[in-house]
């Protein structure tokens, strides 16, 4: 007998000195159920162990099979439909399992721009070392009074304090408001009427306040508060570059306020200087409540797509449990959404524990937070519209309490998004700002202001009560708080911590400083009890309103210019190296003419001092070798069962021989790694291959691409390969899949070119998903799609190039797509394996069973009771003419015999069918079948190597139904043609011979049938035909649903047939009425009451019989009965047992009788 030797990787014993002769199998056992890391797709990285290949150079190999088993999880039925943690997960994953060898260097193509230009996304790039200015123009109107018919005043307050907070015109930016109640204004005379002017006294010397505005609003409200500062309803009266005189200054409205004598008065000014002066001092007056409020607290910094600010974490070693993120931002419109990070922080093994998707180029925010001290991490999203980050500040808060576990997403002070159920704790080892964690992309665009961090989770009242306030030592949470940056310095390339830890972020980039507009100041006001006196004036006038075009001018945001080269490292397992020349800043050659809502009225170009023309620097990236030895699909799983061991597929890699030596690398990954349980075994069958394996080169680094990418040859580019000098044939072995909406269902031609000039091989990427053996599954599993299907193996296709190429020499291998559309990627795995010269001259070899057998990819038209197929092979050099083969079922005494005749070249494969006499299923039990199947000498004589002239195969009996039954056939609304409406569907009968004995031919569709049939007793095939490959029941489709069963007369059904079948039903059966044997006849055994209720009796001579087995229609066993010696009478409890057919059985061998159980 064949030896099975077990590697036991556990207690690292590798057994093989045993295993020497030819037909001896060595057992590698990678994955198995045991290894449960992951609880879904994505959820722990890749499946990832050590195998322990055999390593003996004096031990060939006949074959090396990888044995694929795949359970679901615990053994147990998805019956959720939507969950992937639970038994089979309910979506379909890509699970790619690799051999890794580290002498071996994988490369990939790769692509560095010559340089990059924050801010700046063409490829010439003309600048100007010194600034450029911008100018916005805006329009202001002065009304000028030419006469006065008439005119009343008053005057509010009569303080003589210097106020120096009303008009700053030391400050680039200033905002300033004023409250005056209706009270005081009604006593002092102003009347409900409109308001034409105001004045106040000037007590500094003169000062420029350019774009002065003064706005005026009602209000109910009796004092002002920094919490909640007005910000909108305001009507503009006066804007205008204005000269501040020594002495009362008049500012004459041009337009009029009318006051309805009711509400208080709010009196707003604002400036914008782009250039600050001295300070002015207006004369004002101290009141009893805060009437007053001012900020010039104006500045920010300006990120462009190329900076980075890091954060020091000194301060934050308490944030474990809860934490709160806050800031102001202003995102860049004109390039968002794209994928950014704001801000990100990572614990000490470099995982991610904090980030801020801010947002991705999906539109969404993301908010990840706490981690499991692996790459899983907590989070949450939302889809934000652009409104929402961009065109105008808005407050953002980010907050994470583990204990609740609870993540929040504050907007402007109002809960904006939320979830539960989040439980992973945080730890912060570094922290970027404007970048991700390692500051190498992901860069954020716009301006941020006022960056807060607490180790505390903030209720949301906290949050909205002190977004528009500096923080101080007032906040109700002021010890949380480990970091406070305002970002309002206006210079330098720092940023001080506000809190007692004063520590430093340091910008790397260009870090632009900006200040906020005084008219658009909108946050950090100080609240004051004092404000000027003024005058208002109410009247008639003879007014001039002058309208002038007024030029602001501001320096250009600079860009940051780098410039890179490549430093190769050929030869090792490093990356070309990316090394930087030189790091500049400029400014680029253009002055932009904006209007005052930003919109570009003209462009000039300016001196320009260099021009710098971006390229693309061709670089590798390098990796140690990872050969795909399969891709393979997880299936749908809702519903799905794959029984308690399993489903295994088995697939030859005899091809990856130069590398299964010695101990490797094996991983999983690709998104259902963890989806399904996963036995993964490699069996090494001792012996001599039709030819050695000389070498296995990878041509490409599997990964996925874009179809434009590969068409553009920026991937899978053609690549130069030596040929083996001592090989005699070359093969190309490809796997390409299809994906993206278009990409996976949508068919396209793929190529593979030698040495340029006209295409070698083209061929369509498609596969049909109808026919596949695992079903029903849930989800679109009936559609074909581009490479694979779920719960199945993807497709793998084989050139020979022997023809095309020449050893010892290069030659150049390119792979491309002729064309695709939309979301089309593919990934592609291919290698060139190189032979040796043949190593047998006269061999032959049974490769496959196809019938019978329990083999997972050929159960859809399994069991048979008709002609065994299988499929044969040339392993020599000699062309195979004749085979003798023998085939037989168990421990047959006698075997049959077929000799085939046709001409099969070298490794040229043929299927043949098998004559299936009366006599070869003889020997059948009810169970624990196996086939058999040898060649006995091929073209008339002995071939040379006879470990390979022999198969077997396991395999389950087909039903056995009564002669006469009646076919239960119910269509369902999908139809080949309208008019008719006759059904996709139809049936057929056929005999043992292949011959049809009954057909359905055209049936009308949402029709039921019932015909009864009668069959003489032998091998029947039962085959529905579904013409548009959605079966009789598919929930994707609006054909509703249909039935296919087999009903005895006068009693149950026989079988019921699963209506999600896809293409067809193959169903092979046989019809006997009484199944004996000579030997069991003359025992004159008898089995009464037939039909029976409760009871039956099997009476006759059982003296030499050990037990009685009563079995249902399709073989499963339910009752055992043990025979007693000394009786003759056996009876048999039925009471339990469904209405249905049932056979008796003598040691699990011989059929005595049917019955029937009512």
């Amino acid at each position: 007998m064949k030896k099975i030797f077990y590697l036991l990787i556990a207690i690292f014993i590798i057994i093989q000195s045993s295993a020497q002769n030819p037909g001896d199998t060595i057992v590698v056992q990678t994955f198995d159920y045991n290894m449960t890391y992951g609880s879904g797709p994505w959820s722990g990285g890749d499946r990832d162990t050590i195998a322990h290949f055999p390593n003996d150079p004096n031990l060939t190999f006949e074959k090396i099979i990888l044995s694929y088993n795949m359970r679901c999880k615990d053994n147990v039925v998805n019956t959720n439909g939507q969950s992937n943690s639970i038994g089979c997960g309910a979506w379909d994953y890509s699970c790619h399992t690799y051999i890794h060898d580290s002498t071996r260097i994988d490369s990939i193509l790769s692509y560095q721009s010559s340089h990059t230009v924050s801010s700046f996304s063409g490829s010439v790039y003309n600048y100007s070392l010194n600034p450029v200015y911008n100018f916005y123009q805006y329009q202001q109107q002065t009304a000028i009074i030419n006469s006065i018919v008439s005119e009343d005043t008053i005057q509010i307050g009569n303080g003589a304090d210097s106020l120096d907070f009303v008009i700053a015109t030391e400050q680039n930016s200033h905002k300033s408001q004023f409250l005056y109640k209706a009270n005081e204004l009604i006593t002092l005379g102003l009347i409900n009427d409109t308001i034409n002017a105001l004045s106040f006294n000037v007590l500094s010397n003169t000062q420029a306040a350019n774009f002065l505005t003064i706005k005026l609003k009602h209000t109910a409200d009796s004092i002002l508060s920094n919490v909640n500062p007005h910000l909108n309803g305001f009507t503009e009266v006066y804007n205008a570059n204005t000269i501040l005189n020594n002495g009362v200054n008049r500012f004459q409205f041009i337009h009029d306020f009318v006051w309805d004598s009711v509400s208080n008065i709010i009196v707003e000014f604002s400036i914008t200087n782009s250039t600050a002066v001295g300070t002015s001092l207006i004369e004002g007056e101290q009141t009893n409540d805060n009437l007053g409020l001012f900020s010039n607290d104006a500045n920010y910094i300006t990120v462009n797509s190329a900076e980075s600010i890091d954060l020091p974490v000194a301060a934050m070693s308490n944030i474990s449990d809860e934490v709160t993120v806050s800031f102001w931002i202003n995102g860049n419109e004109n390039v968002m959404p794209q994928n950014t990070t704001i801000l990100e922080a990572y614990d000490a093994n470099n995982y991610r524990t904090l980030n801020i998707h801010f947002p991705w180029s999906n539109g969404r925010m993301y908010w990840d937070c706490g981690n499991s001290g692996t790459t899983s991490y907590d989070r949450i999203d939302k889809a934000a519209s652009l409104s929402e980050y961009t065109d105008g500040w808005s407050h953002w808060a980010f907050t994470k309490n583990a204990n609740t576990g609870d993540l929040k997403i504050y907007r402007n002070g109002v809960l904006w998004h939320s979830g539960t159920g989040f439980t992973r704790t945080i730890d912060i080892a570094t922290l970027k700002l404007a970048s991700q964690g390692n500051a190498n992309g992901n860069f954020w665009d716009g301006h941020i202001k006022e960056l807060r961090i607490f180790d505390k989770e903030l209720s949301m009242s906290t949050i909205s009560e002190w977004l528009n306030k500096r923080i101080d030592s007032s906040h109700p949470d002021y010890t949380n708080l480990v970091a406070h940056y305002p970002l309002n310095e206006g210079q330098g390339t720092t940023s001080l911590d506000n809190t007692t830890s004063q520590q430093i972020a340091t910008f790397s980039g260009n870090v632009n400083w900006g200040y906020t507009r005084g008219d658009e100041i909108g946050q950090f006001f100080t609240e004051v009890n004092s404000r000027p006196n003024i005058n208002f004036y109410q009247g008639q006038y003879s007014l001039t309103i002058n309208t002038d075009a007024i030029l602001d001018s501001l320096i250009a945001s600079a860009n940051t210019v780098t410039q890179y080269a490549i430093e190769p490292n050929y030869g090792t397992l490093q990356n070309d190296s990316i090394a930087t020349v030189s790091t500049n800043t400029y400014w680029e050659a253009f002055s932009y003419l904006f209007d005052a809502n930003g919109n570009v009225l003209s462009v000039d170009t300016t001196n320009i001092d260099g021009s710098i023309s971006i390229t693309d620097l061709i670089y590798y990236k390098r990796y140690p070798m990872a050969f795909q030895i399969m891709s393979f699909v997880t299936p749908y799983g809702a519903y799905l069962d794959l029984g308690i061991e399993g489903k295994t597929w088995y697939f030859d890699v005899t091809d990856y021989a130069p590398v299964l030596k010695g101990n490797k690398q094996i991983t999983m990954g690709g998104g259902g790694q963890w989806q399904e349980d996963m036995d993964i075994k490699f069996l090494f069958i001792v012996g001599t291959p039709p030819r050695d394996v000389l070498e296995m080169q990878q041509i490409w680094r599997p990964q996925s691409k874009g179809y434009g990418s590969i068409i553009d040859d920026n991937a899978f580019e053609p690549r130069d390969v030596l040929m083996h000098p001592n090989a005699t044939a070359y093969k190309l072995r490809t796997t390409i899949t299809g994906h993206g909406q278009e990409g996976e269902f949508i068919p396209q031609n793929h190529t593979i070119n030698i040495d340029g000039g006209s295409v070698d091989y083209t061929w369509q990427v498609w596969t049909e998903c109808a026919e596949n053996p695992i079903f029903p599954q849930g989800g679109t599993w009936i559609y074909d799609r581009a490479g694979w299907c779920p719960g199945q193996a993807s497709d793998l296709r084989e050139d020979d190039i022997t023809s095309l190429v020449t050893p010892g020499q290069i030659h150049n291998i390119d792979y491309g797509i002729v064309s695709a559309t939309g979301a089309s990627n593919y990934w592609v795995s291919s290698q060139l394996v190189s032979y040796d010269e043949t190593n047998f001259t006269l061999d032959a070899a049974i490769v496959d069973i196809l019938s019978p057998t329990n083999k997972v990819n050929y159960q859809k038209a399994n069991p048979i009771c008709s002609k065994p197929e299988i499929t044969i092979q040339n392993t020599g050099s000699t062309p195979i003419t004749s085979l003798t083969i023998e085939y037989w079922i168990n421990n047959a005494p006698s075997k049959e015999s077929f000799t085939w005749t046709g001409v099969l070249s070298f490794l040229q494969k043929e299927t043949i069918k098998l004559p299936d006499p009366s006599s070869l299923w003889d020997n059948m039990t009810i169970n624990n079948n196996s086939f058999h199947v040898e060649i006995i000498n091929s073209n008339g004589g002995a071939d040379q190597y006879i470990h390979n002239n022999k198969m077997s195969s396991t395999f389950d009996p087909t039903p056995i139904y009564p002669n006469t039954f009646a076919l239960w056939f119910q269509t369902n609304s999908g139809v080949i043609n309208t008019f008719t409406q006759i059904s996709e569907s139809s049936w057929e009968f056929f005999d043992n011979d292949g011959s049809s004995i009954y057909a359905s031919g055209d049936l009308i569709s949402n029709t039921q049938y019932r015909d009864t049939l009668t069959f003489p007793d032998g091998c029947y095939t039962f085959k529905v035909t579904d013409t548009d490959d959605d079966g009789l029941d598919f929930w994707a489709n609006n054909d509703g649903g249909g039935m296919a069963r087999f009903r005895e007369l006068g009693a149950g059904w026989l079988k019921a047939f699963e209506g999600d079948f896809g293409r067809f039903i193959h169903h092979e059966f046989r019809t006997e009425d009484v199944l004996s044997s000579s030997e069991i006849k003359t025992k004159n055994i008898k089995v009464y009451p037939n039909p029976a209720i409760n009871e039956i009796a099997v009476i006759g001579n059982l003296t030499n019989s050990s037990e009685l087995i009563l079995t249902d229609n399709i073989g499963r066993i339910v009752s055992i009965t043990e025979i007693e010696r000394n009786k003759t009478t056996h009876k048999i409890n039925i009471s339990n047992l469904s209405k249905g057919i049932y056979f008796i059985s003598v040691d699990n061998n011989k059929i005595i009788k049917k019955i029937v159980k009512q």
